[in-house]
């Protein structure tokens, strides 16, 4: 097992963790400042596709490397808690259970190797709004673009759709699929890892929920797949900084912002 080490100037220091949980590693380290610098560690996974996403995620200025792990550390299984997103939705560790009353969607993940629980702030503002949006009005069709651990499409799958879902680790793949098996609607989704621009549309509801540069390269293809009258909910992005966002997305506009912890969920019709 190896942890992947980032190493940047201290100012970018908020900047790179904040791109480490946006691939949803489950925990990041942090080391002391030293010559003007300071490290980060996380657990990318093995699979070399889940190293070369996190290096693309870097920035250019920026160094890394892979270190053996001799006695992996599991013991973060223990200090994990369920996550509730809505009073009536809570994304729950699979090797735990809550006890929720009639009328709660209770989702169970299994993170994998390099793959988040749904308890980063992106992830929780998103459920909120795609809930709130597929309890509200009938979406049948949804496209989960950079799906991770699946939680997003899991719980859209949950709630009635038919989901397809991406990523461009493989890894994330097998970890959705086994996810979505796990909540009984293996049936209902869909994951591989096909590029964007390859897939047919439309769909009712095209979520998003990774990083800004990456939303403003997809953007014309996310436009695309979103069929008339549908939703584009896109996430990832700094609450007080995706203006340059939302301007490639158009001409669709926004009608909803979801804000959590500095970070924004947008819906865009």
């Amino acid at each position: 097992m190896h942890s992947f080490h980032v190493v940047v100037p201290v100012e970018d220091e908020e900047l790179a963790a904040d791109r480490l949980w946006q691939l949803g590693v489950e925990a990041v380290g942090i080391g002391d400042a030293l010559d003007g610098t300071v490290e980060l560690w996380t657990s990318v996974g093995e699979h070399a596709s889940s190293v070369q996403r996190a290096v693309d995620a870097l920035e250019d200025r920026w160094t890394w490397r892979l270190e053996q792990v001799v006695e992996p550390q599991t013991t973060w299984r223990d200090h994990v808690v369920p996550t509730w997103y809505d009073p009536c939705g809570v994304v729950v560790p699979a090797w735990q259970s809550v006890e929720a009353s009639d009328g709660v969607l209770v989702t169970s993940i299994e993170p994998a190797s390099s793959f988040g629980l749904g308890d980063h702030p992106t992830t929780v503002a998103t459920l909120s709004v795609l809930v709130d949006r597929m309890r509200g009005r009938e979406v049948s069709t949804v496209l989960d673009v950079g799906c991770g651990s699946g939680v997003l499409g899991i719980v859209a799958a949950q709630l009635g759709a038919t989901v397809r879902a991406t990523d461009v680790s493989a890894a994330a793949i097998e970890a959705t699929l086994a996810n979505a098996e796990r909540n009984g609607v293996g049936a209902a989704l869909t994951a591989d890892t096909s590029a964007l621009d390859s897939l047919d549309g439309p769909y009712e509801l095209v979520v998003a929920n990774i990083l800004a540069p990456v939303l403003v390269v997809l953007a014309p293809d996310l436009r695309r797949l979103v069929a008339a009258g549908g939703g584009l909910l896109v996430s990832g992005i700094l609450a007080g900084g995706h203006d340059h966002v939302l301007d490639a997305l158009a001409p669709l506009r926004p009608v909803r912002t979801h804000v959590r912890d500095g970070w924004a969920s947008v819906m865009l019709e």
